[in-house]
C-alpha cells in the first residue's frame, strides 16, 4: 500500500498528477456516493495510514483526509474537497487539495474507484498518458517539464473531457489499489472510554 500513500503524499508535491481546470461532473449534479465514506487503511513494514471520507456539512461536498504515520512515528496529514461521478459504469473521486495549501495546483484530480462493504479500491489518473495525449493535440492541455517531473494541467472542457476519460480509462487508470474499511467495536452509551 505503500504505493498509494507515497504516489498522494510524493506526486503532488513534485506536481507529477495531472489536474483538470474542470470536474467530470458538475458537484451537484449527481447523488454523492455514501458507499465510500467512512475510515479505510493500509498497513505495510514502514508505514500505515487512514483515509477518513464524510460530508462537509456547510459545502455539501464529500470532506477527504488521510493521515500517514511512518515506522519512525512521523505524522502527515493532506485534506481533499470533491464529489462522485459516475461514467459509463464506472466512478471517479472528483478531487481538490485544501491542505497543506497547494499554489500551482488549482483543479480536480481525478481518481478512480471502487466500493465495497469491505474494501475501497483507488486508482490514480497516470500522468504520462495524459501528457502524451496532450502533446499529440487529442487532449487540450498544458505539460509543463521541470528538473525532475513534468506538470500536466488538462485544460479540455466537461463533454470532451469525459469522452477523453471513458475513451482511455483502462490506459489512464491502470492500478487499482485496496484500502480495507475501518470496523469501530460497539459501542454502548453507558459504556465509558
Amino acid at each position: 500500500m505503500r504505493y498509494f500513500s507515497i504516489l498522494l503524499s510524493v506526486v503532488f508535491v513534485l506536481g507529477c498528477v495531472p489536474y483538470s481546470d474542470n470536474p467530470l461532473t458538475a458537484p451537484n449534479k449527481e447523488q454523492l456516493d455514501s458507499s465510500i465514506l467512512g475510515t479505510w487503511f493500509w498497513k505495510d513494514e514502514n508505514e500505515s495510514g487512514y483515509v477518513h471520507i464524510g460530508l462537509d456539512e456547510e459545502s455539501k461536498l464529500l470532506r477527504l483526509i488521510m493521515l500517514e504515520i511512518d515506522r519512525d512515528g512521523e505524522l502527515e496529514a493532506s485534506e481533499f474537497s470533491g464529489h462522485t461521478s459516475s461514467l459509463e459504469g464506472n466512478k471517479y473521486l472528483n478531487l481538490k487539495w485544501v491542505h497543506p495549501e497547494q499554489d500551482e495546483i488549482i483543479g480536480y484530480m481525478f481518481v478512480k474507484y471502487t466500493a465495497s462493504t469491505d474494501s475501497l479500491g483507488l486508482a490514480l489518473m497516470d500522468s504520462e498518458v495524459a501528457e502524451k495525449a496532450i502533446n499529440i493535440g487529442s487532449l487540450k492541455g498544458q505539460v509543463k517539464k521541470g528538473n525532475w517531473s513534468s506538470s500536466v494541467h488538462i485544460k479540455e472542457g466537461q463533454k470532451e473531457l469525459q469522452e477523453f476519460i471513458v475513451r482511455k480509462d483502462k490506459e489512464l487508470f491502470p492500478e487499482m489499489k485496496h484500502l480495507r474499511r475501518l470496523e469501530l467495536p460497539n459501542h454502548r452509551p453507558d459504556q465509558t472510554l
